[in-house]
């Protein structure tokens, strides 16, 4: 079999919470420094203590996904703020069962299953092109979300081009 390599970097975009975070810390920060400075001293160093908190907190909310294809396996990692990487999973596509767009029906089978465990690894954007991949191994069925470059959708099609749908 020939070699083939894919590698795709996406950004998370899903963090809403994140973004609600920065706000309120932001908020309570610049309150805290505010009233201190005006009304009563004790809140100041309050407020000071909470800028390197708010920083350090907001600092760490960048989050990118990095798909890295070669030959058949699939490694996924997250990457946090382009500075720590981590390995999240490792997949074989020799156990990949099908791989669709998200809203393709040919995932109504698998998404009947109770037992099937959904992992999103996307950006969370629904005007992205997102693909779910589904693998079996050791009897556990398990979703992936995904948001495969034209070349890593090329290589996973030309290898598995049966269980490979692009509706």
């Amino acid at each position: 079999m020939s070699e083939s390599y894919a590698e795709v970097i996406v950004h998370d975009e899903k963090d809403i919470k994140g973004k609600q975070l920065a706000v309120v810390l932001t908020a309570v920060t610049a309150a805290l420094l505010l009233y201190g400075a005006l009304f009563q001293a004790l809140f100041f160093p309050i407020g000071v203590i909470m800028v390197p908190v708010s920083f350090t907190t907001l600092r760490s909310r960048y989050r990118e996904y990095e798909y890295l294809l070669v030959s058949d396996e699939l490694d996924i990692a997250v990457v946090k703020n382009k500075s720590r990487r981590k390995k999240l999973a490792s997949y074989s596509l020799d156990e990949l069962q099908c791989m669709a767009p998200v809203k393709s029906h040919k995932l109504d089978g698998f998404h009947s299953n109770p037992q099937l465990k959904v992992f999103d690894y996307s950006s969370g954007n629904s005007e992205h092109d997102i693909y779910s991949m589904i693998f079996s191994s050791s009897g556990m069925l398990q979703e992936i979300l995904v948001e495969p470059s034209p070349a890593m959708l090329k290589e996973v099609r030309m290898h598995h081009a049966s269980i490979v749908y692009s509706d």
